[in-house]
């Protein structure tokens, strides 16, 4: 089969949508499939795979966006494919899988994050003024309401839901593929090997309760709320906070510092490799405002990591408040964020729920993914050579 990807960019050490299109392109290509990569900027790419690079200008970053969503669809015409996927905002696919979920679900968490409601009025109101958001909604809609209609997969009940109540998305056409984790490479037993040496790069202690978030954009993760708790809990009890990720820490050290856990919260910054940092912590901690479904959480998971997260989180629907983790309604509940950190810094509660965290994660890896994925493909391709499109 002659699969296409549509993506703005393919850079897998971001994350997210860019890590799992390159790990999914290379599970296709060792399946035998013609994987064709339509990308504005390449950092990286799976061998084997067809590269379409799409040369997008424009003065605004709206107008880049269209020329993009235009260009991409031209150049999967061209390359005559059975199946298109978007991971993005782009034109002429037949499948579409908004690894960010819908803008409209997106935009309703963003604004939760303003915490006044006043606030968040206004912040609705300049959404509906904004121009690259004016233009990324009209562009969702032209996705959604093409013709024929594209296969829509969602990655999480909250994403289907979103999909249903902002775009009408009937169930013929609507799946829902939860994202899946690399189980032979994210191991117990690999982080146990690497756990000495991660540990000591971080000069955390032999007893030290380690809390572990992976984050780019902090903010929306829930790094303010995570602070907020760890002030709360017992500073008898030994524990760090370590963040990695390309977000921007001032704002965060200053806040650590303002409530005298600057030697508690440290910010270890981008890493190419996380495996290291789910060797070195004890627990995964994301309390965040959105994740459509995180593939962190499934990683740290599938290490054998508590998770703590919220039900704003996608990844968060395969696990039980209290097996694997502890799950929070929404990241504003301080309280119960110190409670669940307290909780794990009893190794018998870690190892329990560890063990189940990796048992979870054995029911969803990228196998079944692929397979579940691979369905979709064969319906919506299927459906395109009976619309002789």
């Amino acid at each position: 089969m002659k699969i296409g990807f549509q993506i703005e960019r393919l850079d897998p050490s971001r994350g997210g949508a860019e890590t799992y299109v390159h790990r999914f392109a290379r599970t296709l290509l060792a399946a035998g499939h013609e994987v064709h990569l339509i990308a504005a900027a390449f950092e990286d790419e799976p061998q084997g795979a067809i590269l379409h690079h799409v040369l997008v200008s424009g003065l605004t970053r709206p107008e880049r966006d269209v020329r993009f969503a235009r260009a991409a669809r031209k150049a999967a015409r061209r390359a005559g494919l059975d199946v298109v996927v978007a991971v993005g905002r782009t034109l002429g696919a037949n499948v579409l899988q908004p690894h960010g979920g819908t803008l409209g679900g997106s935009r309703r968490q963003n604004r939760l994050l303003l915490r006044h409601a006043w606030l968040m009025h206004l912040k609705h109101a300049f959404d509906w003024v904004n121009p690259r958001i004016r233009m990324q909604a009209w562009l969702e809609r032209r996705q959604y309401q093409a013709d024929p209609p594209p296969d829509v997969v969602a990655i999480s009940r909250m994403v289907r839901d979103d999909m249903r109540a902002f775009h009408q998305v009937p169930d013929e056409r609507l799946h829902l593929v939860y994202n899946g984790v690399d189980v032979q490479r994210f191991t117990p037993a690999a982080c146990e090997a690497a756990r000495e040496a991660a540990r000591r790069a971080w000069n955390l202690a032999a007893d030290e309760t380690c809390f572990l978030m992976v984050a780019h954009n902090p903010r929306l993760k829930g790094l303010r709320e995570l602070i907020e708790a760890a002030a709360l809990i017992d500073r008898a009890a030994p524990w760090r906070i370590v963040v990695v990720g390309r977000g921007r820490a001032g704002r965060y050290q200053q806040q650590a510092a303002l409530a005298g856990l600057a030697d508690r919260v440290h910010f270890a910054g981008p890493m190419d490799d996380v495996l290291p940092a789910y060797a070195a912590c004890d627990a995964y901690v994301q309390p965040t405002w959105y994740d459509p479904c995180s593939l962190v959480v499934l990683e740290a998971l599938a290490c054998g990591r508590p998770v703590v997260t919220t039900r704003f989180n996608g990844a968060s629907e395969l696990m039980e408040d209290g097996r694997e983790g502890i799950i929070l309604e929404t990241p504003a509940e301080i309280d119960r964020l110190r409670d669940a950190l307290a909780r794990l810094l009893n190794a018998d509660t870690r190892q329990r729920m560890g063990t189940a965290a990796r048992k979870t994660a054995e029911r969803h890896t990228i196998e079944k993914n692929f397979e579940e994925m691979m369905a979709v493909f064969n319906v919506a391709a299927a459906r395109k050579e009976a619309a002789g499109s």
